[in-house]
């Protein structure tokens, strides 16, 4: 009796992941001889910390085109104070993301949006009886 259409495609499936993982290894391997082959050189130039200790970098995720952030946040603003938080959700809302997987990272950047903007007098921040709320400079 024959092997069942399920199971000989599950077999190729499997295969085919098989395959992709030893190549992930070997890729896998070869970063790790890269950065041994690095800290040996940064060794040889006199470095003397644990190379292991310098943070890893990782490919900057573009949420936002040019000035899109600043000029939303400030548009926001218009309509009234509102508060980081309130801004940042507004904003993820707008976008239709799924807040729980972007929380962290859309509240950090309008935080760093409105304190680039309160240097340069933009934004303004006001400490009231409902917390810390930003408004528009130059405007009460």
């Amino acid at each position: 009796m024959g092997q069942s259409i399920v199971i000989h495609g599950l077999i190729k499936k499997r295969a085919e992941i098989a395959g992709e993982h030893i190549a992930a290894q070997k890729a896998a391997d070869a970063i790790k001889d890269d950065l041994a082959a690095i800290d040996r050189a940064l060794a040889l130039c006199g470095y003397e910390d644990d190379p292991r200790g310098i943070a890893p970098r990782t490919k900057y995720k573009q949420l936002f085109g040019r000035n899109e952030l600043k000029l939303t946040v400030r548009r926001l603003l218009k309509d009234g104070p509102a508060d980081d938080e309130t801004l940042a959700a507004a904003i993820i809302e707008a976008k239709g993301w799924d807040r729980d997987a972007i929380w962290p990272d859309v509240l950090k950047r309008v935080r760093d949006a409105l304190q680039r903007d309160q240097k340069t007098g933009k934004v303004v921040q006001d400490f009231g009886p409902d917390g810390c709320l930003w408004r528009i400079g130059g405007r009460r």
